[in-house]
């Protein structure tokens, strides 16, 4: 996974390859950006990669796309701080055809210093999204049938009021989301197994975590210092919990009054099953 995103940032804009009997076309756009940045992003199939970029103040997109069957469509609107980007294939054509996904790849750079709100929507096959040290105001993101793995590997530069994570048949990972500094968290799963971690170094303030969930398997993964209160409501679905005890309609953790950090889950699932893990 790693090598085919990486080699999607090394490509030139504009050059034609001819690879699994397709004509294949990359382009290439950077621009500075002044203020906020809203981001809508649909990408249909293909290994996505979303990163900060090097620099502050601008936003660099470099995209690989199957030309024949692919229309790119990519529009920036500097008055308004909005970036569009779409990628979507002839469903019809796509039929039948000679035609590689892994080949087709797109790597957006954000900046770190501009507030942003991101609408990602993917069925990528493969999709890595690094959102630390960015200013992060609310990110939205919607998976295909897709391995996908979001992370903050540093703590986010601004204050973010919601994320959203919509997932379908896939894997799912999200990491370090004790680094996002967003005050509601949310889940919704339909089928695969689905992993939040919220380790991190911004461990202070309340997390409101809404999880629904289908027949797919979620992972919670807390640092032990934070104070955990979980509620849910479940039809034959497992909930497995570490540590915590029965306190009046809740699920506590000890010392949860105390703690400086709390994390409070709410729980809705169907056949689905719910782990929540103690980190030390």
């Amino acid at each position: 996974m790693k090598r085919a995103l990486i080699a999607a940032t090394a490509l030139a804009g504009g050059v034609a390859v001819p690879l699994a009997a397709q004509s294949y076309r990359t382009t290439v756009e950077t621009r500075q950006v002044t203020g906020p940045l809203a981001v809508d992003l649909t990408f249909a199939v293909g290994a996505l990669l979303v990163r900060p970029a090097t620099h502050d103040g601008s936003y660099r997109l470099s995209m690989t796309y199957a030309e024949d069957l692919f229309e790119p469509r990519v529009r920036f609107d500097a008055e308004r701080g909005r970036l569009a980007v779409e990628l979507e294939g002839d469903k019809v054509r796509l039929h039948g055809n000679d035609f590689d996904a892994s080949d087709q790849q797109l790597d957006l750079a954000l900046p770190r210093d501009v507030p942003l709100d991101l609408d990602l929507s993917f069925g990528a096959i493969e999709a890595e999204i690094e959102l630390g040290d960015l200013t992060l105001r609310r990110a939205s993101i919607r998976t295909g049938a897709s391995e996908t793995r979001v992370s903050f590997a540093a703590p986010g530069r601004g204050s973010c009021e919601r994320l959203t994570f919509q997932v379908g048949a896939a894997e799912f990972e999200a990491l370090g989301l004790g680094n996002s500094g967003c005050r509601t968290v949310s889940l919704e799963g339909a089928v695969g197994d689905m992993h939040l971690d919220f380790s991190g170094e911004r461990r202070t303030g309340d997390t409101r975590l809404l999880i629904k969930v289908g027949l797919g398997t979620v992972r919670i993964s807390v640092p032990d210092d934070v104070g955990v209160r979980m509620t849910a409501s479940r039809f034959l679905a497992s909930v497995h919990q570490s540590g915590l005890v029965k306190q009046g309609s809740y699920l506590v953790s000890p010392g949860f009054d105390a703690a400086e950090a709390k994390l409070f889950i709410e729980v809705e699932a169907a056949l689905g099953r719910v782990d929540i893990n103690r980190l030390r």
